[in-house]
């Protein structure tokens, strides 16, 4: 009995030490990135740019990620005269894809809702991850593309996971793979951040995303911002699906 509680006592401790290994992490990236004052004040990240399709082929997009007056999620892709969009409003979405021939928005299904919702707050799951229902575990440092990284998972209260893998020097996050635990089958969607910039707003955020698939290959072409601002205004109409477009 006496070895089992030595043993169970240093469970706590390597738990302790990893839950604070984190924490001093995660304040690393806050302060490498703007610092928490700022942070704090972040309620809308606006953003415009392209998706490179191909050689001369750049396809404008724009996103909106917002945590008041409620929490929203807005992306768009125009191509060729017509433009898709993807919305997410508190708990609930809807979609509109012209390129089928469809005129109508269609309402997100749950799960789709569940993926969004980890990459919609602009402030990022990581900054007051324990206020959002969410835990983070530090599992070590890892290589990614050569350099070393710190690497981070965090889960949120339906046991979906966000693996973050930061630069050890900068602490800018360089990749993110999502993991949504679906009834049937997981769902993974990962991102590689790149080309970081000072916004005027006084935060770093990284102006060319790539989705890669699960074997780490280039998943379509990269998203490349041109603008990025914070706290903008929002045209909340945005986030209201009409029955036809």
């Amino acid at each position: 009995m006496k070895h089992f509680f030595i043993l169970l006592s240093c469970v706590f401790m390597m738990l302790s030490v990893s839950a604070q290994t984190a924490d001093e992490i995660i304040n690393k990236h806050i302060e490498a990135t703007g610092g928490k004052s700022l942070w704090a004040k972040v309620t809308s990240i606006k953003a415009t740019g392209s998706y490179i399709m191909g050689p001369g082929m750049k396809a404008p997009i724009n996103f909106i990620k917002t945590n008041k007056p409620f929490l929203g999620n807005y992306s768009d892709f125009s191509w060729q005269g017509m433009t898709s969009k993807t919305v997410l409003k508190d708990t609930a979405g809807w979609s509109y894809n012209p390129f089928g021939g469809k005129r109508e928005t269609d309402p997100l299904s749950p799960d789709r809702i569940r993926s969004i919702k980890l990459d919609a707050d602009p402030q990022g799951l990581l900054y007051n991850y324990k206020d959002k229902k969410c835990t983070v575990e530090y599992l070590g440092m890892d290589d990614f593309d050569g350099v070393d990284v710190y690497k981070l998972r965090l889960t949120n209260s339906k046991g979906d996971m966000v693996y973050y893998y930061m630069d050890a020097s900068s602490n800018f996050i360089l990749k993110t793979e999502e993991k949504v635990r679906l009834a049937e089958k997981e769902e993974t969607n990962i991102t590689v951040y790149s080309d970081f910039r000072k916004t005027s707003y006084g935060i770093y955020y990284p102006y060319t995303m790539q989705s890669l698939d699960d074997q780490g290959n280039e998943s379509g072409g990269p998203i490349e911002l041109s603008k990025v601002e914070f706290n903008a205004t929002i045209d909340v109409s945005q986030f209201d699906a009409s029955t036809k477009k």
